[in-house]
């Protein structure tokens, strides 16, 4: 399968007035769609009028969450139901990264439970959603929440009017992930719109979530991206590749978990650096911090790609994949294995 990083939000024109369950306040929903590998996913976002701001809770269940968005909204914390239940997490990462682009939301929560969990979780932390919260049994999605670097609350109450206060409590005390180094809080607003790309690679799951800079009529390279200098892949939020086992990225070894992209790229020559560090902004680096650096082949394209992109192909030997980054006339690519 070849992970492809186009991600297409369509916002329908309906909205439609709505009084939750108790009456305590007034939100609008919104039936929204996104197209993704081929694929056509729909939800009804659910946004507090009283709150032109409010943070914003996907509900992943196998349940209706029609009543936990009341909840929600009766919190004026707005929330995202999904009209197909899905234990696909490249799905689930591409409506956080709708959810994060979408301006009116400075915080992305994601609220699992059920059979829905692990993957709901595994696209939260490939997706960078800020927040987790879990209802129930967290044994089958341990493994994924043990490497979780945003913040994570597990909740026990049955009743969606009581969870709908708990979420909401949490969705709105997290801190927006990916902003060390920077303002604390994001403004409204994206240049630079999040994508998330996801793939398998033999029995590991690895993706890359980054901020996407466009050409804009710039000259690319040896201009913005100056030769000799330590450059961030990406905008915004740093630039973040996750795993779930080991890989080996040209010949560094890269552990389970999250890494941070970095590139020193050079007239003749374009590296990779994979550093440990995570939770900060673009434009912070720590080069005691970097636990390899990855030479990667250039190959120049005959059409310029508009804005930065990243791909994971898998080969058909299923260990092993291309890892490509993208932009102008230029790719750069490298191995990636698994064991």
């Amino acid at each position: 399968m070849r992970a492809r990083s186009v991600l297409t939000a369509l916002m329908l024109a309906l909205t439609v007035a709505a009084t939750d369950a108790v009456g305590r306040s007034q939100a609008a929903e919104q039936p929204v769609a996104l197209e993704h590998d081929g694929r056509r996913a729909t939800g009804v976002l659910r946004t507090p009028t009283s709150n032109p701001r409010p943070p914003v809770v996907l509900l992943v269940t196998d349940a209706d969450a029609a009543s936990l968005g009341a909840a929600l909204a009766a919190e004026r914390v707005a929330s995202l139901r999904l009209d197909a239940r899905t234990a696909d997490p490249d799905v689930l990462a591409q409506w956080i990264s709708f959810l994060r682009n979408d301006e009116r939301f400075p915080l992305v929560t994601v609220f699992a439970e059920a059979g829905a969990m692990a993957p709901a979780v595994i696209a939260a932390r490939a997706a960078r959603a800020d927040g987790i919260v879990t209802r129930g049994d967290t044994a089958p999605a341990a493994a994924e929440l043990a490497r979780v670097v945003a913040a994570v609350k597990s909740i026990e109450d049955r009743s969606d009017a009581t969870a709908g206060r708990q979420i909401a409590s949490f969705a709105r005390s997290v801190r927006a992930l990916g902003r060390r180094g920077a303002s604390p809080a994001r403004t409204a607003g994206r240049r630079s719109l999040r994508h998330t790309v996801m793939a398998s690679v033999g029995r590991v799951r690895v993706a890359v979530e980054w901020g996407q800079p466009t050409m804009r009529g710039r000259t690319i390279w040896g201009e913005l991206v100056e030769w000799g200098r330590v450059w961030m892949p990406g905008a915004d939020e740093a630039t973040v590749l996750t795993t779930d086992d080991v890989v080996t990225i040209g010949t560094v070894t890269v552990p389970a978990g999250d890494h941070t992209l970095y590139t020193l790229p050079t007239t003749d020559r374009f590296e990779l650096l994979i550093s440990r560090d995570v939770g900060q902004f673009h434009t912070v680096y720590d080069s005691s911090l970097v636990i390899g650096r990855a030479e990667m082949r250039l190959q120049t394209t005959p059409a310029p790609t508009e804005g930065l992109t990243f791909t994971i192909r898998p080969s058909a030997e299923s260990r092993s994949a291309t890892l490509t980054l993208s932009w102008d006339q230029r790719e750069y690519a490298v191995s990636l294995t698994a064991r």
